[in-house]
C-alpha cells in the first residue's frame, strides 16, 4: 500500500510541474515561445547609445519586432569597427498578403523591399530616457549602404537618424572660419571708432551741428520781418492794382474819343484835298505831299482803333504789356 501511495504523489507532483511551466511560457512569455520570427541585421553609422536588447523595431508607426542583440565587432585588417543590430521581427505582426506566383521568403520579400526603398534608422523612444528605437519606413530618395558580412540573416539598409543628419550639418558650418572672421570684424570697427581720423570727423560733425543751429536761429530771427516786408509788398500791389482798374476805362474812354476826332479831322482833310486837286491840278507837288500826308494820318488812326479794341478786351494790357502767343509775355 506504501508503495503504492509514493507513486501516485510522484506522478502528481510530475503533472503539476509540467502544468506551471507551460501556464508560466503561456502567461509570463506571451506566448513567445511559441510565435514563429525571423531574424534581421542592420549595421548603423555612428553610436548606438541608447539602444538596447528589447528596444521595439517598429515599421510605419506600427511594432513589429524587437532588438535581440547587439555585437562590437572589430576587423583584424584595418582595426575598424562594425555594430551590427539583431532583430527578430514576428511573422504574425509582419504578414504576406496575396501571392506572387509562389509564397516569397523573407529574404526575397526584404529585397523587394529595399528596392522599393525600405531603410532602417533610430529614432527616439523617450525624450526623458533617451531611449533609441529602430523605425523602418520607404525612403526611395535614400542610397541602398550594404556591409554584406552576415550572409546567414537579411539585411537591411540602414539611414542616419534626424539627429545625426543635424549634428553632421553643425560639424560641417565652419565655426571656426565665422569666429575668425566675425572677431576680425569685431577689431575692425574697434579700431576704426578708436583712430583718430573718426575722432576727427565726430569733432567736424559736431561743429557742423553747433553751425546749423546757429543759421536755423538766424534764419528765424529773419524769417518774421520778411514776411511781414511781403505782405505790406503784396497789399501795396493789390492798392495799384486797384488804382489802375478804376483808371482804365475813362483812359480807354479818351483815346476812343481822340480816334473819333482823328477820324472826322482825316474826313474834312480828304474833302478838302479833293477840292484843292479841281482847282490845282493833280501833278501838283502841294497835292502829292498833302496826298502822303493823308496816308499817315490814315495809318495812325487804323493803328489807334486796334489799340481800343485791344484795351477794351485786355484793360490790364497798359500794365503787364502784350501778351505773346501761347499765353507768354
Amino acid at each position: 500500500m506504501s508503495k503504492q501511495a509514493n507513486k501516485t504523489v510522484i506522478g502528481g507532483f510530475v503533472v503539476g510541474a509540467v502544468v506551471l511551466v507551460v501556464a508560466g511560457v503561456l502567461v509570463f512569455g506571451s506566448g513567445r515561445f511559441l510565435t514563429k520570427t525571423e531574424t534581421y541585421v542592420m549595421y548603423f553609422q555612428g553610436s548606438v547609445k541608447g539602444l538596447d536588447v528589447g528596444a521595439p523595431v517598429v515599421f510605419q508607426g506600427v511594432k513589429i519586432g524587437s532588438v535581440t542583440d547587439i555585437v562590437l565587432r572589430v576587423h583584424a585588417k584595418d582595426l575598424s569597427f562594425s555594430i551590427p543590430v539583431f532583430i527578430k521581427v514576428e511573422d504574425h505582426r509582419f504578414q504576406q498578403v496575396g501571392r506572387r506566383g509562389s509564397e516569397l521568403s523573407p529574404r526575397e520579400i526584404t529585397e523587394l523591399l529595399v528596392e522599393r526603398g525600405m531603410r532602417a534608422q533610430l529614432q527616439m523612444q523617450s525624450l526623458i530616457t533617451g531611449k533609441l528605437m529602430v523605425e523602418i519606413d520607404f525612403h526611395p530618395d535614400t542610397p541602398v549602404k550594404l556591409v554584406g558580412t552576415d550572409t546567414e540573416y537579411p539585411e537591411v539598409p540602414t539611414i542616419p537618424s534626424d539627429i545625426q543628419q543635424f549634428l553632421k550639418k553643425i560639424e560641417e558650418i565652419p565655426i571656426k572660419k565665422i569666429y575668425d572672421k566675425v572677431l576680425s570684424a569685431v577689431d575692425g570697427i574697434d579700431e576704426l571708432i578708436n583712430s583718430s581720423e573718426m575722432q576727427d570727423c565726430i569733432h567736424s560733425l559736431n561743429l557742423a551741428v553747433k553751425d546749423f543751429r546757429k543759421l536755423v536761429q538766424n534764419v528765424d530771427t529773419r524769417v518774421g520781418p520778411l514776411v511781414s516786408s511781403i505782405e505790406d509788398t503784396a497789399t501795396d500791389v493789390q492798392k495799384l492794382m486797384r488804382n489802375v482798374d478804376d483808371q482804365i476805362p475813362p483812359l480807354a474812354s479818351s483815346i476812343k474819343n481822340t480816334v473819333e476826332t482823328a477820324s472826322d479831322v482825316l474826313s474834312q482833310a480828304q474833302t478838302t484835298l479833293r477840292a484843292i486837286q479841281g482847282s490845282i491840278g493833280q501833278d501838283s507837288p502841294l497835292v502829292y505831299q498833302l496826298n502822303n500826308a493823308l496816308k499817315e494820318l490814315s495809318a495812325a488812326a487804323r493803328s489807334i482803333r486796334v489799340l481800343v479794341a485791344y484795351l477794351d478786351q485786355n484793360p490790364d494790357a497798359l500794365i503787364r504789356g502784350k501778351r505773346r502767343p501761347g499765353g507768354e509775355k
